[in-house]
């Protein structure tokens, strides 16, 4: 549920607060791929906290906003988070940097602790499990961003 608190944080600091594993007090990788943070990031502004946050469209791997990889593009920028290419792609991991972590942490003390507790759970449904099996979930619930997807099972 939304609170009048998220109305103050930016909308690039969400994404910086899924990628801060350490605040939001899960395991798993440090660093997410493009398509773990957009489905994120989708979950968030679909069933999250914040609602709304940003426009997705169906694309090749489901929902997609390029708004996100504005915001990603600037989140590097600033230096809350650098990128750690992946040998033999053509994208990179996103990883929080000491800056990032600190300002996720400022960010998730402004959320009530049952947003704070979804965006660990998402984060968590993120990265447990193998790349086929999210987009299959995501896919399954919500099918009409399904529609220009490459991924066929």
């Amino acid at each position: 549920m939304a609170t009048d608190s998220t109305k103050e944080i930016a909308r690039e600091d969400w994404p910086l607060l899924l990628l801060a594993r350490d605040v939001l007090g899960v395991d798993g990788p440090e660093a997410l791929d493009p398509i773990r943070i957009q489905k994120g990031i989708f979950l968030l502004s679909q069933r999250g906290p914040k609602r709304g946050i940003y426009s997705f469209r169906p694309y090749n791997w489901g929902p997609f906003s390029s708004e996100l990889y504005g915001d990603l593009d600037l989140l590097a920028g600033l230096g809350m988070v650098t990128r750690e290419h992946e040998p033999g792609r053509s994208w990179s991991r996103f990883k929080p940097t000491r800056a990032g972590i600190l300002r996720a942490d400022e960010v998730a003390a402004t959320l009530e602790p049952e947003g704070l507790e979804w965006i660990g759970r998402v984060r968590r449904f993120l990265t447990t499990r193998s790349f086929d099996k999210l987009l299959d979930d995501v896919y399954a619930a919500f099918p009409e961003f399904a529609t220009e997807s490459l991924y066929r099972r």
